[in-house]
């Protein structure tokens, strides 16, 4: 699922940008370490109560969140 991948690929970057650890992160947007793991693995499927969290958080949208990049 490429909104996965686009979910993973921009926690990682916007934690990298702010220079935030994972547990620092997770603790910003309410969720466990583990959960934030799992998502940037993609191991994980996030419910909209957590993808609202952190877009709330990022001041993006959920939408922002999910954007998958066009390969043309």
């Amino acid at each position: 699922m490429p909104e996965r991948e686009a979910l993973a690929k921009y926690l990682k970057e916007y934690r990298k940008i702010y220079n935030e650890t994972q547990v620092e992160f997770a603790f910003h947007i309410g969720i466990s370490v583990e959960e934030l793991s799992l998502l940037e693995r993609l191991k994980g499927n996030p419910n909209l109560n957590t993808l609202q969290k952190i877009a709330a958080y990022t001041g993006d949208t959920v939408s922002d969140l999910l954007q998958v990049e066009d390969k043309n």
